[in-house]
């Protein structure tokens, strides 16, 4: 799922499912202090990839996740199309990852899943917009400041603080 593995399209899912402590671990490396601005963009976009795995896996534990889910959904492609857009990923087509077999978290890992969401979109708004202004080009500049909004969207979403444009439904 990174820019260096050989072989690898950005996008394809992990081998094992992803756990919140993977996020975090994304989440740990936004704050680190020397960013540029192409690697807090390949950050964020690993960190959306991972969010979203995330996601679908909570989505399957009961019907307010999967609501939720489908709110974060509108979020991530709009943050993907976005990052497509910049001088760092120009030459890389950004796919979201789909797990075909998604497992659903054990129970006693749902809180803990929605914490790393909450704290992953909060960390990457912070680091996009401190980075923006170091930028060196346009492109990345744009991105890091317009998405910085728009990845607090995530957050609210998860938190179910962000409604749906889609319509539900019911049997």
């Amino acid at each position: 799922m990174s820019l260096d593995t050989p072989g690898g399209t950005l996008g394809d899912p992990p081998a094992e499912p992803v756990v919140p402590s993977l996020l975090r671990g994304i989440t740990a490396d936004l704050r680190t202090d020397a960013l540029d601005a192409p690697e807090a963009l390949k950050r964020v976009w690993s960190g959306l990839c991972l969010a979203r795995l995330l996601g679908l896996r909570l989505a399957l534990t009961d019907r307010k996740w999967r609501q939720r889910q489908v709110n974060a959904e509108s979020v991530e492609h709009q943050l993907a199309r976005d990052l497509g857009t910049s001088a760092t990923f120009a030459d890389t087509v950004l796919t979201l990852p789909v797990d075909p077999t998604p497992q659903p978290l054990p129970e006693d890992e749902v809180e803990e899943a929605v914490a790393a969401l909450v704290e992953f979109s909060a960390e990457a708004r912070t680091r996009m917009l401190a980075t923006a202004r170091h930028a060196s080009q346009w492109h990345d500049e744009r991105v890091l400041r317009h998405d910085s909004l728009v990845i607090g969207g995530l957050a609210a979403a998860w938190l179910g603080q962000r409604g749906s444009y889609r319509v539900e439904q019911r049997p």
